[in-house]
């Protein structure tokens, strides 16, 4: 295989590589783009009901419950999905599955503590909902961030453009100096520190020379 085959058999190979990984990073935008909505709607919904049922039936602990889970929740969410944060994703399961939890162990106790509206049951079937979407969302988000890190390191990101990435590796050639150019501007900079070490005489006024050259002179 001739220089120019391997050259063109390299480009070819990077142009589906650079296909491929752009179809991906499609694919990931488009699922993230949906994704928010998957998160948002039942947070929207939740949040007013159970302050809604909290009013109504004079019982705010589960609109309190609520309006701490919710926020932190959509926070969480938030940087998952716009900043693939991990962790904020795996934390907004486990925030909501220890509220449902806590909602379930407290449901039984409801009618000694607030009479019998069975208000932590409700929120505990509602929350639930929750939990099943918003859940759900975030193991999807999970998935689409591995292969989000993995274009991350990928030529090309995030365009996965050849004629972008040829520029960006043209850019960063253009600053890397060639290793004997390198040498030679070394060698030239040394050269002109040395001379800089050289004092040369200053020259004298001409009476000074002429005073010089007659003492000369006399002392034949």
């Amino acid at each position: 295989m001739t220089q120019a085959d391997e050259l063109g058999y390299n480009r070819s190979v990077r142009s589906q590589e650079f296909a491929h990984n752009r179809t991906l990073y499609n694919r990931v935008q488009k699922v993230r783009s949906k994704l928010i909505f998957f998160y948002i709607a039942p947070l929207a919904v939740y949040l007013p009901t159970a302050i809604f049922m909290g009013l109504i039936s004079y019982v705010v602990a589960g609109a309190l419950d609520a309006l701490i889970v919710v926020p932190i929740a959509a926070y969480l969410a938030w940087k998952g999905c716009y900043r693939y944060h991990d962790f904020s994703l795996m934390v907004l399961i486990g925030v909501l599955v220890i509220n449902q939890l806590l909602l379930m162990f407290l449901s039984p106790y409801e009618n000694k503590l607030f009479y019998d509206f069975n208000i932590f049951g409700k929120f505990s079937i509602m929350h639930l909902v929750l939990l099943v979407i918003v859940g759900t969302a975030a193991v999807i988000n999970l998935k689409i961030n591995i292969t989000y890190h993995k274009l991350e390191e990928a030529d090309g990101f995030p365009q996965f453009n050849e004629r972008f990435f040829d520029q960006e590796m043209d850019i960063k050639q253009y600053g890397i100096k060639d290793p004997y150019q390198q040498m030679i501007d070394d060698r030239k900079r040394t050269a002109s520190d040395s001379m800089s070490d050289v004092v040369l005489p200053q020259s004298s006024p001409d009476g000074h020379i002429a005073d010089a050259k007659q003492g000369t002179m006399d002392e034949l």
